[in-house]
């Protein structure tokens, strides 16, 4: 059994059906790609596996238990947390105290009625996360003025305070050049490697795909269409047709 299971999933919005059947299964330890083109039920998908919305059948198991319906804060204290590719963090605090409040919210708490200063640990959980990711020398720096490789670097220590045992990554690479895409690869996957964090993730740079993924999901009109290793996914004819050859 993977670490992440996910059995015969359905979802439908209106007379849309986003997921039809949709199985995975993501060992430990490994980093897992979910693919397809625009509309295929990606995020559909990552929405029901951390709670943001319940499907209509079909259920989602975690270390060996039914997740199916919880709700996010506990999906993420289960071991489960995500970043968007949109990095849009706490943009009007610094960058420590953006990590601080996140890991706040992990906890449960809130700051309102006490000042931030009054929770060391968490400060101390933030620093560490920021010297992980390469920002610990712009800790005071404020979340506005960094320049997006920056702030996927921020939603990742957004993330690794969490202490997830799965990360969902999606479309991390966007909006990035040719040269950061490459960078960004390397920091996931050295970063994740030394953490000891299993990955799914998707993204729309195939190179990028290939080049992480131990093994990837072809998502095409809300079914999965293929899946295997980098090399016999490549070799598919049905995904050539539908994403490899036919651009995402």
């Amino acid at each position: 059994m993977g670490l992440l299971e996910v059995e015969g999933v359905y979802k439908s919005f209106g007379g849309f059906l986003a997921l039809a059947s949709v199985s995975l299964s993501v060992a430990e330890g490994t980093f897992h790609a979910l693919v397809g083109p625009n509309g295929a039920g990606k995020t559909t998908l990552f929405n029901v596996i951390t709670g943001r919305i319940r499907p209509d059948a079909g259920r989602v198991r975690f270390r060996g238990e039914e997740i199916t319906g919880w709700p996010t804060s506990r999906v993420a204290r289960k071991g489960i947390a995500i970043s968007f590719q949109r990095a849009q963090p706490f943009s009007s605090f610094t960058v420590l105290e953006a990590v601080v409040l996140a890991r706040l919210g992990y906890e449960g708490r809130t700051f309102t009625l006490q000042p931030l200063k009054a929770f060391p640990g968490a400060w101390e959980q933030a620093r560490e996360a920021l010297v992980k990711v390469g920002l610990g020398g712009y800790a005071h720096r404020p979340v506005s003025e960094l320049p997006l490789g920056d702030l996927k670097r921020l939603d990742v220590a957004i993330a690794l305070v969490a202490h997830p045992k799965l990360l969902l990554l999606d479309e991390p690479l966007a909006g990035l050049s040719r040269a950061e895409r490459k960078q960004m690869v390397e920091f996931i996957r050295g970063l994740l490697r030394q953490e000891g964090i299993t990955l799914l993730f998707t993204e729309h740079d195939t190179e990028a795909v290939l080049a992480l993924a131990d093994r990837i999901t072809v998502l095409h009109q809300g079914q999965v269409l293929a899946e295997g290793t980098p090399e016999e996914i490549q070799k598919d004819q049905k995904v050539r047709e539908a994403f490899l050859g036919g651009g995402a």
